[in-house]
């Protein structure tokens, strides 16, 4: 046994490349079982249907797939959020104010907004200050406390990082038009593609709520039983509509800011089927509608729950088949500089350039570069931001701060690098070009083409074919362009 652990371990260190999946599987694994308490924790506050389709949601979801194994904040405040939520819904207050203040501390400081209901919860309706006042200090001695002195020892001085990123977001002064801005449509259409039905039924069910408020208030002629009904669903209704408020309104918006949200998506949209079940009756009554129509009625909502499961699930599997077969190129291409054709070819270098331009954010790691001698650079692109830059090699890197830097995201010519210098390049080879990316492939007396995978070419595709994937349509209303590595024919043998 201990042998096997022995070849694990040494498998894992010769191998970059299998240690970037085994993260992203351990990362998925966290996630299954935040998922595994959320959900125990709405079916016993909801009943058996609302946390059976809660369940099922998740679990064929496309959206899911993507956040659970992404090495991101907004991943993991995801799964500390569905710990916050399952503990909220057990009453287990002093695990839910922790789990939230680590989503934020360690996490990704936004993420306290989902934690405002608690708080509104447990101050003005529970009567529990002193109690959301003692996990507060709680979670500030044994979580911001460690935080606060690993920062300042690695950074060389006092820094609460938490802190930082909130002054240079909210009051840094450049912006959203820093990173760029999308319309407002941006996130509707993001929880389409990756929730499709579903992401509609999460965002009615504050207005189901209400319907079925005043359906029961009708029904019992009493305001108490309205209330009741109100505040069951509080929780699950209210941290999505602050989250709605405060992200959808801003104008810098990406995908992964929702991410802590996905499964509030899904919760929401299983309530949404059970208020659809149990209001529908009372609403034909109400508006007398004829004994045929209520009967149709009755049976379309009953069978709903199954048809929105199926429907989700196999729209998840067409956008995730869309998403690997289009954009799986750099992952495939990056792995296959470590395998020895490549690796024979570079045997006698000290240093190998591997160089990128207008491809450099689909880098997937460095845990893709075969060994130390190989280096990642950047060349000039059409792009005109801030390019990442390594850490010092110094022992200081982190407290050392670097120089040709800006909060700004200006350019810095410093980051690129000579060309003719580069050992390999990986390019994605388009019809389209400019001065400063031209089509390099085409150059064949500078550069080889060593490894060619295919890559969806998104500006000469239908938005119709492309967003999922249709059999026998997609295949061929689809363009593809070629994600290619290649060789410096004067430096490269």
């Amino acid at each position: 046994m201990n042998k096997s652990v022995v070849l694990l371990i040494q498998l894992i260190l010769t191998h970059q490349v299998i240690a970037f999946y085994l993260v992203r599987v351990s990362l998925a694994t966290v996630s299954a079982l935040c998922e595994v308490y959320f959900c125990r924790a709405v079916y016993r506050k909801y009943g058996s249907s609302v946390g059976l389709w809660t369940l099922l949601l998740l679990l064929s979801s496309c959206g899911m797939y993507v956040s659970a194994a992404a090495y991101l904040p907004s991943s993991f405040a995801m799964y500390l959020t569905m710990v916050a939520m399952g503990a909220w819904f057990e009453n287990n207050y002093k695990v839910s104010i922790m789990a939230v203040a680590a989503s934020a501390i360690v996490g990704w400081p936004f993420s306290a907004a989902l934690g405002l209901p608690l708080a509104l919860e447990l101050i003005f309706f529970k009567r529990k200050l002193l109690l959301f006042v003692k996990y507060c200090v709680v979670a500030m001695v044994t979580i911001a406390g460690p935080l606060f002195i690993i920062d300042t020892l690695y950074y060389g001085k006092a820094v609460f990082t938490p802190l930082n990123i909130l002054l240079y977001n909210v009051f840094g002064g450049g912006g959203p038009d820093l990173y760029g801005v999308e319309p407002w449509t941006f996130y509707f259409f993001n929880g389409l593609l990756n929730f499709n039905g579903v992401f509609v039924l999460a965002m009615a069910t504050g207005l189901l709520v209400e319907t079925k408020v005043l359906v029961d208030m009708w029904l019992t002629r009493d305001t108490k039983q309205g209330h009741t009904c109100s505040s069951t669903y509080r929780a699950a209704v209210q941290p999505l509509l602050v989250w709605v408020v405060i992200f959808f309104t801003q104008a810098h918006k990406e995908e992964r800011f929702l991410f802590p949200v996905y499964p509030l998506f899904a919760l929401n949209a299983a309530i949404s089927l059970h208020l659809l079940q149990d209001t529908t009756p009372f609403l034909c009554v109400l508006v007398r509608a004829p004994k045929v129509l209520n009967n149709v009625a009755r049976s379309c909502v009953r069978a709903l729950p199954a048809v929105v499961v199926i429907v989700h699930a196999l729209l998840s599997l067409s956008r995730a088949v869309m998403l690997y077969k289009g954009y799986h190129a750099p992952l495939d291409l990056y792995a296959s500089i470590s395998t020895q054709p490549i690796l024979s070819r570079v045997r006698t270098l000290d240093e190998v350039n591997l160089c990128v331009g207008k491809e450099w954010y689909r880098v997937p790691s460095s845990f893709f570069l075969p060994d130390k001698r190989w280096k990642l650079r950047f060349i000039r692109s059409d792009f005109r931001g801030q390019l990442p830059k390594p850490y010092s090699s110094f022992k200081n890197a982190t407290s050392a701060i670097p120089d040709s830097m800006n909060d700004m995201n200006q350019e810095e010519p410093s980051r690129y690098f000579d060309l003719s210098r580069c050992h390999f390049l990986v390019d994605l080879d388009i019809p389209v070009d400019s001065e400063r990316e031209p089509r390099y492939a085409q150059d064949s007396a500078t550069w080889e083409v060593l490894v060619s995978y295919p890559f969806l070419d998104a500006g000469r595709s239908s938005p119709r074919y492309r967003t999922f994937y249709i059999p026998w349509f997609s295949d061929t209303k689809v363009s593809f362009a070629n994600y290619v590595l290649l060789k410096n024919r004067k430096l490269v043998p």
